[in-house]
């Protein structure tokens, strides 16, 4: 296993999660986006710049799922209806993106640990935004996830173990809250850190400035 990245209250590593979650404590929430495994697939447009990106990741097994369950107090779990992981006293959430792709999905759903109720989130997105491709082909924005953070019952540490390129993490650190992420592509945990880094040196900044 590599070494950890700490940056401010976020703690990363560029590995397997199946190898890191075992080692890991409690955390208050699992807040994260794993790969649906929905086979090769192409996001193009009119105007690419550089390659397509394409990709076919598998899905994570049920222990896994098991596994989150018993390390963490609360979990929103994205792309719940394609794992089948909802929890049997929970409740879900839809993601209405406003997608203006045809070929795209118009909406997206979680599980929910905390309530047994449905909550609707309206939250234009694409990974296509003014012409230009975003960091991972399944970039989630960071006022998602600050959603789903405020969702929640209050939880001091949330974990990502799908970090991607970090959105999960910038959210954490923007509100404060202590972050830990795991993802095993070396080209986006590198981002992840850029990102995540940013998000710390604003968050100090304005900490400072406060207080001047």
């Amino acid at each position: 296993m590599g070494d950890w990245v700490t940056i401010g209250n976020a703690r990363l590593i560029c590995a397997d999660c199946r190898d890191i979650l075992p080692t890991l404590g409690k955390v208050d929430a699992v807040v994260t986006d794993p790969p649906f495994g929905v086979g090769n697939f192409v996001q193009t447009t009119g105007n690419v710049r550089g390659e397509p990106v394409a990709w076919n990741d598998e899905t994570p097994s049920a222990h896994l799922f098991w596994l989150l369950r018993q390390i963490s107090t609360h979990r929103i779990i994205w792309g719940a209806n394609f794992f089948n992981c909802f929890e049997p006293n929970g409740g879900a959430l839809v993601w209405v993106k406003n997608q203006p792709m045809p070929n795209f999905s118009k909406a997206e759903v979680a599980s929910c640990s905390h309530l047994k109720k449905t909550e609707l989130i309206n939250l234009t997105w694409t990974n296509f935004v003014n012409d230009k491709v975003t960091q991972h082909p399944c970039e989630r924005p960071v006022g998602l996830y600050r959603w789903c953070i405020d969702y929640l019952p209050y939880s001091g540490t949330i974990l990502d173990p799908f970090l991607g390129s970090g959105s999960c993490g910038v959210a954490a650190v923007q509100m404060g809250r202590k972050f830990i992420g795991i993802e095993r592509e070396e080209r986006y945990f590198e981002i992840a850190c850029r990102r995540i880094e940013e998000a710390q040196r604003q968050g100090d900044f304005f900490i400072a400035g406060a207080a001047a």
